[in-house]
């Protein structure tokens, strides 16, 4: 599943996404995203953005490989709790990354 919603100011923000263990590597995440991507495009956002903690490596690594820009935000969630921070703008066809 996907949950996310599009900000007053034109972003698409991914809360979280997760698919059961046995359905990672199949392309899941990536259709998940991919039909966030176009509906959050249909409200008018122009750009997505997710964080996560920076110890989950597989969460950056996946992010990366869907063509987001990813920056390590130092008090992003409070003193000394740093948080990668993903932005990727939306193109013109949204199915691809």
């Amino acid at each position: 599943y996907i949950f996310g919603f599009v900000t007053p100011d034109g972003t698409g923000y991914v809360h979280l996404i997760a698919t059961r263990d046995d359905a990672r590597g199949t392309g899941l995440g990536r259709r998940l995203y991919a039909a966030f991507a176009e509906a959050a495009q249909a409200h008018g956002a122009r750009q997505l953005k997710a964080i996560t903690s920076i110890e989950n490596t597989g969460s950056i690594a996946f992010h990366r490989s869907l063509g987001f820009d990813t920056k390590v935000v130092d008090d992003y969630n409070g003193p000394g709790q740093a948080m990668a921070v993903f932005h990727r703008d939306l193109p013109l066809n949204v199915s691809q990354p």
